[in-house]
């Protein structure tokens, strides 16, 4: 039997996952684990350990600016490797580090590492790989993160606990640059780079014209109504996601819940969010970006609305508010290259993907704040999450308006 070589992009999948675990996994989603020990050892108030976050927040939103001009000077495969390697330079800079300066300059390196190597270079990778499936390559690409959600929190603490904190950010750093160096060479911009078309271009005239047609347009430019709307889409998922999932450990301790069960709640998140991401790129693939967006978001939208019964301290909502947020997350990472995809001109797609990454990374700065206000304001934040709750509605809302122009704007 002869046997058939696999398309090269399904390992060009693979590196962007790895990329991933890196730059959304290590230096934003595992951060928090490393955070109280870094103010304890180094003697850090409350409000200078958050300042840590907030600045690698803010160089990740400045870098995102300028993403553009850094990917006319380096090529993907270059730019991405570099984005990994201050990574790992900004965690062994994190292990020798005696004063607050360099707690910050290491602070400063996570967030260019975030802010350059992210969904906005790996969806544009993925757009040069595959005709078909993009949204199933999107999906791979988006499981390192949450593969790093779950795996890493407790090896990192076991790590910290028997030798220091400046061993475990050395031993993640000379990781992240091992990983790095496999990166660069197995990844490749383009098909063309290894004698090969993108994945699914070799279809007959028949079936090109029904790929085309499924997907809804993408040969026109998006009209300035459906940016507005999605950028706003975009920023709303940003605050949700980024402020909402950073405070629920919070909400649901000062609801009753022990530590341990917090832990498992947020394990599991990860993991179902790990194969949600991959159901969400075949379900997309399958019936349309409108569909998919449209039930993942009200999914999520309605974790969120489960978890403002946390008061309740039943383990039954407990168990239903993991599963509708792990279901619902993939929307947050791969929703913006999607709807890039389906609403502006391949032309387009790259600046489309960045504005949209760029409004997501506001939304999380701009409402960052918002939940520790509404805590001291009500002593609860349940308050905070019908506030997720209500962005999420917008969002929905916002999503079908904007595939509804689009739609008639393609019918006329």
């Amino acid at each position: 039997m002869h046997w058939k070589k696999p398309f090269y992009g399904w390992i060009v999948c693979v590196m962007g996952a790895l990329l991933l675990f890196i730059t959304m996994g290590i230096m934003s989603n595992i951060f928090p684990v490393f955070l109280p020990y870094v103010e304890t050892q180094n003697g850090l108030t409350g409000t200078q350990g958050s300042f840590l976050v907030t600045l690698r927040c803010l160089v990740s939103f400045c870098s995102m600016l300028f993403i553009g001009q850094y990917y006319k000077k380096f090529s993907l495969r270059v730019g991405m490797s570099i984005a990994a390697l201050l990574g790992g330079a900004s965690f062994c800079l994190y292990s020798v580090s005696h004063t607050y300066v360099m707690l910050c300059a290491a602070s400063t390196l996570c967030g260019l590492s975030y802010g350059l190597g992210t969904m906005i270079p790996v969806s544009i990778l993925m757009n040069n790989w595959f005709h078909t499936r993009k949204a199933l390559s999107l999906g791979i690409c988006a499981t390192g993160s949450g593969i790093a959600s779950f795996v890493l929190p407790p090896l990192t603490t076991k790590i910290i606990e028997e030798l220091s904190l400046s061993q475990a950010f050395l031993i993640e750093g000379v990781g992240i640059f091992v990983i790095t160096a496999v990166f660069f060479l197995l990844v490749r911009d383009k098909p063309a780079d290894k004698d090969l078309e993108p994945y699914g271009r070799s279809q007959s005239p028949a079936q090109e014209e029904q790929i085309c047609e499924a997907a809804a347009g993408t040969g026109q430019a998006m009209n300035r109504t459906v940016r507005v709307l999605l950028i706003f889409a975009s920023l709303f998922m940003g605050a949700v996601a980024g402020s909402g999932s950073a405070h629920m450990p919070l909400l649901f301790s000062l609801e009753g819940y022990n530590a341990m069960t917090v832990s498992y709640f947020l394990s599991a998140v990860g993991i179902i969010g790990v194969v949600a991401k991959l159901l969400y790129g075949q379900v997309t693939d399958q019936l349309g970006g409108r569909r998919s967006s449209l039930l993942f978001t009200a999914v999520l939208m309605a974790g969120h609305m489960f978890c403002c019964l946390a008061f309740t301290n039943n383990s039954v909502i407990l168990v239903v508010t993991a599963v509708l947020l792990g279901v619902g997350y993939p929307i947050v990472t791969i929703g913006p290259a999607v709807w890039a995809g389906d609403m502006d001109s391949p032309d387009h797609f790259a600046r489309t993907v960045r504005v949209l990454q760029l409004s997501y990374a506001g939304g999380s700065l701009l409402f960052s704040e918002i939940p520790g206000m509404l805590y001291d304001v009500f002593g609860t934040y349940i308050p905070a999450y019908i506030l997720f709750s209500c962005l999420m509605a917008l969002e929905l809302v916002f999503l079908a308006i904007s595939y509804q122009k689009k739609t008639a704007g393609i019918t006329k």
